[in-house]
């Protein structure tokens, strides 16, 4: 037994030398064709001096986030697999990893408003560790082949997004702070209030996304890192990794674990790992949205996996409104087909489920319409929702999925609807049309996989969930229409903002959801032709940069190659993105990093509490240019008042106003003023206004000045009149 033991396994590492020595070839080859300048980001080792003088923070940040994370992580997995020991290893990491995100919007909810959402938690999952570590965490041997793809999928994108993480405090790109804002406020200031956290300040505070802020807070407070931005920043690769198993667990839920797996390598044909070092909700979302639909979908129905599920796709809609509500249609377009399939028991429960799902997402519905509602009525609603997932996970427990009868038919028809769109991408379907330039191995491999999906659910000669497929496009498709068409019929900005809104989130959602048609006609080439042939071609089609570079200007909109990604993330790692600031890593200059050191010391010593707004006086505000983020360091509340302040849409709702609305504020004289008086980038605040009055200056002093950024404070703030002060902030 033993020789043939050792043959076997001398033919396992024979193959996998051999695998790996393909896969390196085409990544030699990749590299080599790379165009000169992207060839030299690749392979030049000069990094900004920037680099070497944050990396001790960011090293230090990512391993006590990574810790963190991944303890919590297998502390909820072994608790549900002691209350469910059939889930399997896979599943329960993965509801252990979102089990962490769901924990923290759930109790944020429930504990933040009276000041309890704090480090004391992170004592909970110790001594919830201490009882549930002996439950075993025993893994499948070999794993499938597609989970080797997906594991294949986080091999090839580690490095590179490694380099770039560490390279990184402030996630590269213009948008995206007033999430780490809000975040930040929370740590600050140790309480979590919904309707009054956002510090930010720029868009209109239904714009929010507390559920990505609430991860990243508690993943601060479980970490340690004070800096709620440098422990978002920190967690852009577990982040890519739960994105990759929650793609993979998708695909494999709808056509088998080969379906998975190349549905795990196929995000390399969209711009989701490109974006995804931005950490914003819309991008952040999607995992959540995979997991809540690869749960609910999954032909096993079972109790731990539909309740995490439900709760899955409630967060979703927290931590993005608009994808998670994609979610929650696709998930409810999929219940109304178990009925007409004839599954009355399991689309009754599904229906519970989402509506269980809508009641944990009622703080962020609350928000968003702008309805405050006193506390605890958002928690209460949250454990209500909670309660009725669990019981209708119960009742569905062990009930068969069905696909048959009216529910097949109409599948089949909107299959043939779906492919005819695609084929003729009509020029009003506007993203659409557009993706067939920007995602070409998508939409072509979609028609070929949505025809093998309807030809193996015709013949049952494979499992294939086709209708969620199908419903989900068609439904991107009929929204992009809408949004398109009709944004202009209303009269209100902010309603105008949102509706127009959502064809740039489906410019998202689309090539998502063609990933899973694609992926069944490479697993069916899997099966049918040649496992390593259909594995080294698509290896092979996402790593060579086959387009030229001037059909593909802007990565954030275009699939590129896996060799063209790694130059634009070393780009970004070796020279930062914040060039226009005054530190292409911290997106402030010393001056302003120093302001930020003066606020801290005055919530230390209690003149600034949760209730303080600073007026802020600029030139202007461009987000890719040198602005005081004092609010993304502090989580202070800042009300803006710009010299050439113009109006857009986006930000109706929010708190910048133009400068001739500073008279009012000033009467109301507010407790700080700061002056941004001249930029790095060559702006002058008072070449379009004139100085602040004498009148107004005699009752503040000012307690910082320094390379145009200055600080003033009311007089009646002074150190000895601090305890009065905020005694009366409090009341």
């Amino acid at each position: 037994m033993r020789p043939a033991r050792s043959g076997a396994l001398g033919g396992w590492k024979r193959r996998w030398i051999v695998d790996a020595s393909v896969v390196l070839a085409i990544a030699v080859a990749s590299f080599a064709a790379l165009k000169c300048e992207r060839h030299d980001y690749v392979f030049a080792l000069q990094f900004s001096p920037e680099y070497r003088e944050i990396l001790p923070q960011t090293a230090w940040a990512a391993l006590r986030v990574w810790l963190f994370w991944g303890f919590a992580t297998l502390v909820l997995a072994r608790l549900l697999l002691r209350v469910e020991p059939a889930l399997g290893l896979l599943d329960a990491m993965i509801g252990g990893m979102i089990g962490v995100w769901i924990f923290a919007y759930l109790a944020a909810n429930l504990l933040g408003p009276i000041g309890l959402f704090r480090e004391w938690l992170v004592g909970g999952f110790l001594v919830l560790g201490v009882w549930v570590w002996r439950v075993p965490l025993a893994a499948d041997h070999p794993p499938p082949p597609g989970l080797k793809l997906a594991l294949l999928a986080f091999a090839l994108l580690a490095p590179g997004l490694l380099i770039l993480q560490l390279g990184t405090i402030v996630p590269p790109y213009m948008d995206i702070l007033a999430t780490p804002a809000s975040a930040q406020r929370i740590l600050t200031f140790g309480r979590y209030l919904p309707f009054d956290n956002d510090p930010y300040g720029y868009w209109d505070a239904a714009s929010q996304c507390p559920g990505t802020e609430l991860l990243y807070a508690f993943l601060g407070l479980g970490s340690g890192t004070s800096l709620a931005v440098l422990a978002e920043s920190a967690a852009i690769l577990p982040m890519a990794a739960l994105f990759i198993v929650a793609t993979y667990r998708l695909g494999r839920s709808i056509g088998g674990d080969v379906m998975g797996g190349m549905s795990a390598l196929l995000l390399f044909a969209t711009v989701f790992l490109r974006v995804l070092p931005y950490m914003h909700g819309r991008e952040v979302t999607f995992p959540l949205v995979a997991v809540g639909l690869a749960f609910l979908l999954d032909p096993r129905r079972d109790r731990i996996r539909l309740a995490l599920g439900a709760l899955a796709l409630g967060t979703a809609i927290a931590a993005h409104a608009i994808i998670g509500a994609f979610g929650m249609v696709t998930a409810a377009l999929s219940v109304l087909f178990w009925l007409l399939a004839g599954d009355v028991a399991g689309a009754f429960g599904g229906v519970a489920l989402l509506a269980g799902a809508s009641l944990v997402a009622v703080p962020t519905l609350a928000i968003g319409l702008r309805m405050p509602l006193a506390y605890p009525a958002l928690p209460a609603a949250q454990l209500l929702g909670v309660g009725v997932i669990v019981l209708a996970a119960r009742s569905m427990h062990g009930r068969p999925l069905r696909d048959r009868g009216l529910a097949r038919w109409l599948g089949w028809a909107l299959a043939l609807v779906a492919i005819y769109v695609l084929v003729e991408h009509p020029a009003k379907l506007g993203v659409l049309n557009d993706h067939w330039n920007r995602f070409p191995l998508l939409s072509i491999g979609a028609i070929g996989g949505l025809l093998i999906m309807l030809w193996l659910d015709v013949r049952r000669s494979a499992r294939v969930q086709l209708a969620p497929v199908v419903l989900a496009f068609l439904f991107g498709v009929a929204l992009d229409y809408v949004s398109r068409e009709w944004w202009t019929t209303f009269t209100e900005p902010k309603v105008q903002t949102a509706i127009e809104d959502f064809y740039h989130k489906v410019d998202y959602w689309n090539p998502y959801v063609l990933i899973f048609p694609t992926a069944c006609l490479f697993a069916w080439l899997y099966r049918s032709v040649s496992p390593r042939l259909a594995v080294f071609g698509l290896v092979a089609l996402l790593f060579y940069p086959w387009k030229d570079v001037s059909q593909h200007p802007d990565p954030n909109y275009h699939q590129h190659s896996i060799a063209e990604a790694y130059a634009f993330e070393l780009q970004l790692a070796k020279g930062g993105y914040w060039g226009a600031t005054g530190h292409r890593r911290w997106a402030q200059s010393a001056a302003e990093l120093e302001l930020v050191d003066v606020l801290r010391a005055e919530i230390a010593a209690g003149r600034i509490t949760l209730a303080t707004h600073i007026v802020h006086l600029a030139p202007d505000i461009l987000l890719y240019q040198d602005n005081v983020l004092f609010s993304v360091y502090t989580g202070i509340n800042d009300d803006g008042y710009l010299a050439n302040y113009e109006f857009d849409r986006s930000i109706a709702g929010g708190r910048l106003h133009p400068i001739a609305q500073l008279d009012a504020a000033l009467a109301k004289r507010p407790p700080y003023i700061v002056l941004h008086e001249s930029t790095s980038n060559g702006r002058k605040l008072y070449d379009v206004m004139p100085r602040l009055p004498s009148e107004v200056l005699q009752d503040y002093e000012e307690i910082f000045n320094r390379d145009g950024v200055r600080l003033l404070r009311d007089r009646a703030l002074a150190p000895q009149a601090r305890e009065s002060t905020s005694r009366a902030e409090m009341e």
